[in-house]
């Protein structure tokens, strides 16, 4: 573990000022509705359904990205299947999710310590919310940096950015944690450390080829990076 002692500098003891999670496979087991929601946009269009290993790889990025690189849609098609998507995923979808195990401890200790909390999420800013006051997250962030409403997409870089500058928290007093490369590479250029969350969606290997060193297996596996 690299120079814990000399990033404790927290009046609370914490290894750092603010820790920023992603949403969905960090905070929220969410694929069920995710998933389903994938899947009835892709029957409406008449296109396949992905084999489950690629169709899991939608828990993450921009919907557009997906749509196009794992279904190859075309942007006019995707932007169809966002909007059939979202239909569905606002009606039935969106809490078709749970809070995983671990996490609403850890939060709480973590304010408790004076850490500032954010989530960065490519999921759009109304759904997002959504979610995040209904699992009763909501509450102890200080600071939530989602996408675009048309879910085309904003880099995790410039998402962490925004949490970063509205925490006013420097970045490398700051610690991105997720679950796929996009978080890892997104961390990497905002210039925070950057954790792991190996029960998510992106597995190991995803995370390691994207640079990741610090792995957590469980929310309850994060606390030796993060309050040690």
């Amino acid at each position: 573990m690299e120079h814990i002692a000399e990033k404790m500098i927290h009046s609370g003891g914490a290894v750092y000022d603010a820790v920023l999670f992603d949403l969905d496979g960090t905070l929220t087991e969410s694929h069920p509705g995710i998933l389903s929601c994938v899947k009835l946009a892709l029957q409406e269009m008449g296109k396949p359904i992905p084999r489950p290993e690629q169709l899991r790889k939608f828990i993450g990025p921009p919907l557009a990205y997906s749509f196009t690189q794992f279904c190859g849609m075309t942007m006019k098609e995707a932007e169809e299947g966002i909007e059939r998507y979202r239909l569905h995923y606002n009606r039935e979808g969106i809490f078709e999710c749970s809070v995983y195990e671990g996490i609403f401890p850890l939060l709480e200790e973590l304010k408790a310590r004076g850490v500032k909390l954010a989530v960065a999420t490519a999921k759009p800013g109304s759904m997002a919310r959504r979610v995040l006051e209904h699992f009763g997250l909501f509450a102890y962030m200080d600071c939530l940096s989602a996408n675009q409403e048309d879910e085309k997409g904003t880099g995790k870089v410039q998402l962490i950015e925004a949490a970063l500058q509205e925490l006013r928290v420097p970045r490398e007093r700051a610690v991105m944690i997720g679950d796929t490369r996009f978080d890892c590479e997104g961390a990497q250029l905002a210039g925070t450390d950057f954790i792991g969350a190996l029960y998510g969606y992106g597995g190991e290997e995803e995370l390691k080829k994207a640079g990741a060193v610090k792995l957590a297996v469980s929310p309850d596996d994060l606390r030796k990076f993060l309050l040690p």
